[in-house]
C-alpha cells in the first residue's frame, strides 16, 4: 500500500559534506542529504549525541551558515528545522553548489 504525504516545501535531494556546531559541544561533521527551504536532513553524522531540541548552526562548503533546531535524530541520522526559511536565491544557490561538488564526482555503474 503506497501513501501519499503532501509536505509544504518541495525536498532536494543532495550530498554536501556539512559542519555542525552546536554550543558547548565539539564540531561535528556530517553529510547534508535532503534540503528545502525549512528543513534539512543529515546523514553520516559522528561524534555526540544529538537530541530533540538541540539548537545548531549548519556550515556549508560555500561559507554559509544556517540555524536550525534538531528534530529527530537516530542511527546517524537527524531532521533539522530551519529556524529562518531559506529564500529561493538561497535554494539555488545551495542546489547549484551540490551540482558543481557532484560533477567532479566519478560515477560507475552497471558490471
Amino acid at each position: 500500500m503506497s501513501v501519499l504525504t503532501i509536505r509544504a516545501y518541495k525536498r532536494y535531494a543532495t550530498r554536501l559534506p556539512v559542519e555542525l556546531h552546536r554550543p558547548g559541544r565539539k564540531t561535528a561533521s556530517g553529510l547534508l542529504i535532503e534540503l528545502s527551504q525549512q528543513g534539512a536532513r543529515i546523514s553520516n553524522l559522528c561524534r555526540g549525541k544529538y537530541e530533540a531540541g538541540d539548537i545548531l548552526t549548519i556550515s556549508l562548503p560555500n561559507g554559509m551558515e544556517i540555524e536550525g533546531t534538531i528534530r529527530w535524530a537516530h542511527d546517524g541520522l537527524a531532521g533539522i528545522r530551519i529556524n529562518r526559511s531559506l529564500h529561493l536565491p538561497e535554494m539555488r544557490e545551495l542546489l547549484d553548489l551540490n551540482r558543481r561538488e557532484q560533477s567532479g564526482v566519478e560515477w560507475r555503474f552497471g558490471t
